[in-house]
């Protein structure tokens, strides 16, 4: 009977990670671990810690500071004796050391705890940068090595331990929530190098490839790189594929279907790829471990997929951009300015919408003085459309590549004329039958146009 564990009245879950000591000081009171004396004696001590830090801060001058950076080193104060606190086997007993101990020692052991935690956090920094994953993608580099290095750089335990200083840009798979200071940065960084770990796993051309199939422009877009090359590596191990190629064809994503079309099993089986990728990737336990807790949220990412019909939107197949034939596509000569400005006065004249779309036809032989007659003579929607008709395909890709390619922030830069435009042959493309539709939007991806 004597091994019986005794239970804790405090309960971790309604702890806080970010503010530990304050919230266990809060759930201590509420449950009757701390008193009323007591509670006021941790923040009397703890008032004396700040005025004692505070003359420090003001190098040796002991004249008042400002209220907001009085607040934010008292929040410092708090988060070092946390730091301490989160090491007793229960937070009863981290409220039986604020009661036994002093507060000035408990920050002590805390700051102590701190540089350890600032050390290990940069020698991990260094190992990832030594190892980083070499890929174009622009936040990867510039949040772990450069961002991570203005944290440290800008880092002030003594005085402001709760601090980031920095926004961590680039998303690791699992998120890291309810931590501040130090202990962010040491599990970001963590969560990093599992991550690039398992990546330096397969050749970086084949993640660049695999990365292509997500967006042709994924080196400037804020992803997470490691979670398309985990899904796929654990698809190659289900349909027996070589998992560093990180290749999947359009019948292993079919294959892939059936395996998960039992959704109970999806777990199960994701779980058994990932045993397998264990040993054919030599992954260290704790590695593995990491990989292990994202199995649920892939999991979650392949049944929507099943049953939303977008399987092929969650396991990639690679895209080799310096493969795509660039088609070049020039407007034509303009014609002259003289006889172009009479023909646009008429266009603008004629009474009927008939009349004006004879007039192009017969007069305008280029894209080039198309674009300009679209632009300049105020034709209405109808009217429009009636040109897109008339226009080739290929004609329309070419509009497409050089009109549809702004971002509705970008269109604020255009002249009036020319967001009628994209926002009129948006309209027209959308009316065109589907494979119509494809057609032109994959063949504005490889027209270059020559100006």
């Amino acid at each position: 009977m004597g091994n019986i564990e005794k239970r804790s009245k405090l309960d971790k879950l309604n702890l806080k990670n970010a503010h530990y000591a304050q919230s266990l000081m809060e759930q201590a009171y509420l449950v009757g671990l701390l008193s009323d004396k007591e509670l006021e004696k941790i923040q009397l001590d703890c008032l004396t810690l700040l005025a004692k830090l505070t003359e420090q801060y003001n190098n040796g001058d002991s004249s008042s500071i400002r209220v907001e950076t009085a607040e934010k080193i008292l929040t410092s104060i708090l988060f070092t004796i946390g730091i301490h606190l989160k090491n007793y086997i229960s937070p009863d007993e981290a409220v039986e050391a604020l009661q036994k101990e002093r507060i000035d020692l408990l920050y002590q052991l805390g700051r102590k705890q701190m540089d350890t935690l600032i050390n290990t956090s940069k020698f991990l920094h260094s190992h990832i940068i030594s190892n980083l994953l070499d890929t174009p993608n622009i936040f990867y580099r510039s949040t772990i090595v450069d961002g991570i290095h203005g944290f440290f750089k800008l880092y002030r335990p003594d005085f402001f331990a709760q601090e980031i200083h920095i926004t961590a840009d680039y998303p690791t798979d699992h998120e890291v929530s309810d931590f501040v200071g130090i202990e962010f940065i040491q599990q970001y960084l963590e969560n990093i190098f599992y991550e690039n770990d398992f990546c330096n796993r397969f050749p970086s051309d084949n993640i660049h490839h695999l990365l292509c199939a997500y967006h042709t422009d994924y080196q400037n877009l804020l992803i997470n790189l490691f979670e398309p090359v985990f899904i796929c590596a654990l698809g190659c191990i289900l349909v027996h594929k070589d998992v560093k190629s990180l290749k999947l064809s359009f019948s292993d994503i079919a294959y892939l279907e059936e395996i998960f079309s039992n959704k109970a099993e999806i777990e199960y089986q994701l779980f058994y790829a990932l045993e397998a990728l264990k040993i054919e990737l030599s992954l260290s336990e704790s590695t593995f471990q990491y990989l292990k807790k994202s199995l649920k949220k892939v999991a979650s990412t392949i049944e929507l997929a099943i049953t939303m019909d977008t399987t092929k939107s969650v396991f990639l197949i690679p895209q080799y951009p310096q493969n795509t034939p660039i088609l070049q596509c020039s407007f034509g000569n303009k014609m002259d300015d003289k006889l172009y400005r009479k023909i646009a006065e008429e266009i603008m004249c004629c009474q009927s919408s008939a009349a004006k779309i004879k007039l192009i036809k017969e007069n305008v032989r280029s894209l080039a003085d198309l674009e300009d007659v679209l632009l300049d003579t105020e034709l209405a929607e109808t009217e429009m459309s009636a040109i897109f008709q008339v226009l080739s395909p290929a004609e329309l890709a070419a509009f497409t590549k050089k009109y549809l390619v702004y971002s509705q922030w970008e269109q604020s830069d255009l002249r009036t004329s020319e967001v009628i435009l994209c926002n009129r042959l948006s309209q027209h493309i959308f009316m065109l039958p589907p494979q119509q539709q494809a057609w032109i939007k994959e063949a504005a991806k490889v027209i270059h146009i020559i100006e």
